[in-house]
């Protein structure tokens, strides 16, 4: 290299317009068609700015810890704007934050559920299967059993989530992930429906038996440790494509990947992480249903080939800001919630105890006064002996707010005409 060149390129990194591009790509993603409109320097072509960038970028992009099909790199450069969602995520999600404690709250577990519903449709979706809404709701909630496979599917992949915590300190290997495929599938008959393929037009899906697959997928799970790993949200999403682009399992690979996610952020110290509806967000970007301007760009235009190695920063730009945009949705629902029990507590403290199961079951009767509700749903959801269940609607019916009637051979718990009225002169309710 010429005395000459060295010079032209000192000259053109103090150049004003270029300082001021570099800026830009520093604050945030730049994509493509937004670099187009910009000035660049005068003396060189939009081209070869374009790749100077990329190659300053280059110099600090943080490496993903895998390759594709094809021995390909991928990185993304890590600008402002993604760290500072990465560190949102991370303090809002961590073990001890608010939301973790919120999570945590007994008050919350009802709204836990209700919550989950669009997820688990999602998630199911993955394998190729469809339920309505009110039918997922009523299986979730306990209000009557699974009467086929997607039902049943739906019921074990969400009590998998409760369950966890007991994969938590035990190492993560191919033999827990197939541990995990043997719960979801108990009781479900076999998948004749396709299962939805992760596909990439940059990134060639490696070719894996299913037994390298799953050791691939323990490894992503449980070597997320040391000082410089990867973020774990960035992990997840590899762990989703990994599975969805191999099936390394007999069957039913969407809701076990949404499982290694969750295990995967538990594992992380980022238990809150697990109770944002991932799958919902990532499915809505990829459909279109989320598109620009509300992001950044389309799913198609979020991978970019650079010297044969593909730079995923605006994908990862994209993906932490939805992330980010829907905990700021859970973290306001949950303030909504727990200020209501509040109050509900509070208007109701002086004429008679209520107890945290209690409230939640009036607070379902109060926005939908054609709600039944039965001993064993209750007790499933809230996880307590039926005789404990039992004497809390027992409880609830002695008091009038629910009447109590015999269906076959168990009892059912209607709500009571004119509820809100009668919570209404108690003080409970506006």
């Amino acid at each position: 290299m010429t005395s000459e060149i060295v010079d032209q390129m000192i000259a053109l990194l103090k150049d004003p317009t270029f300082c001021s591009l570099r800026r830009l790509v520093d604050e945030h993603p730049l994509p493509w068609a937004e670099f187009c409109n910009m000035v660049t320097p005068a003396g060189i072509t939009q081209k070869q700015t374009w790749d100077m960038l990329n190659a300053l970028r280059r110099q600090t992009a943080i490496e993903l810890p895998f390759r594709d099909g094809d021995g390909r790199c991928g990185w993304y450069y890590p600008t402002r704007s993604i760290l500072d969602d990465l560190d949102d995520i991370d303090r809002r999600c961590h073990e001890g934050s608010w939301l973790d404690t919120a999570i945590k709250s007994r008050n919350t577990t009802f709204f836990l559920i209700e919550a989950h519903v669009d997820e688990a449709i999602t998630t199911i979706r993955e394998d190729g299967l469809t339920i309505g809404y009110e039918k997922a709701r009523e299986v979730l909630l306990g209000e009557r059993d699974p009467e086929n496979s997607e039902e049943r599917l739906l019921l074990n992949g969400h009590q998998a989530i409760w369950d966890l915590d007991e994969y938590v300190d035990r190492p993560c290997t191919p033999e827990t992930i197939l541990e995990m495929y043997e719960r979801v599938s108990r009781g479900v008959s076999v998948q004749a429906t396709p299962s939805v393929a992760q596909r990439s037009a940059l990134w060639k899906k490696k070719q894996l038996d299913s037994p390298s697959a799953l050791a691939l997928a323990a490894k992503l799970i449980e070597g997320n440790r040391d000082e410089h790993a990867e973020h774990p949200l960035l992990l997840g999403m590899a762990v989703r494509h990994l599975v969805m682009s191999t099936f390394p399992l007999p069957a039913w690979n969407g809701t076990v990947y949404s499982l290694l996610m969750k295990l995967l952020f538990k594992k992380s110290r980022l238990p809150a992480l697990a109770f944002v509806p991932l799958v919902k967000i990532c499915r809505e970007w990829e459909s279109g249903v989320v598109r620009p301007p509300t992001v950044l760009t389309s799913l198609a235009d979020s991978e970019v080939l650079i010297d044969n190695e593909v730079d995923y920063t605006i994908y990862v730009g994209v993906l932490a800001k939805l992330v980010r945009r829907k905990l700021d949705e859970v973290e306001d629902d949950l303030k909504r919630v727990i200020k209501r029990d509040e109050a509900f507590v509070q208007a109701l403290r002086e004429d008679v105890e209520i107890n945290h199961r209690q409230r939640a079951v009036l607070q379902v009767a109060l926005s939908n006064p054609e709600a039944v509700f039965r001993i064993e749903a209750h007790q499933k959801t809230h996880r307590v002996a039926y005789a404990t269940a039992r004497a809390d609607l027992l409880k609830l019916a002695d008091l009038g707010f629910l009447q109590c009637v015999r269906s076959r051979r168990a009892f059912e718990f209607h709500v009571t005409p004119g509820l809100r009225r009668l919570l209404t002169r108690k003080g409970a309710v506006d």
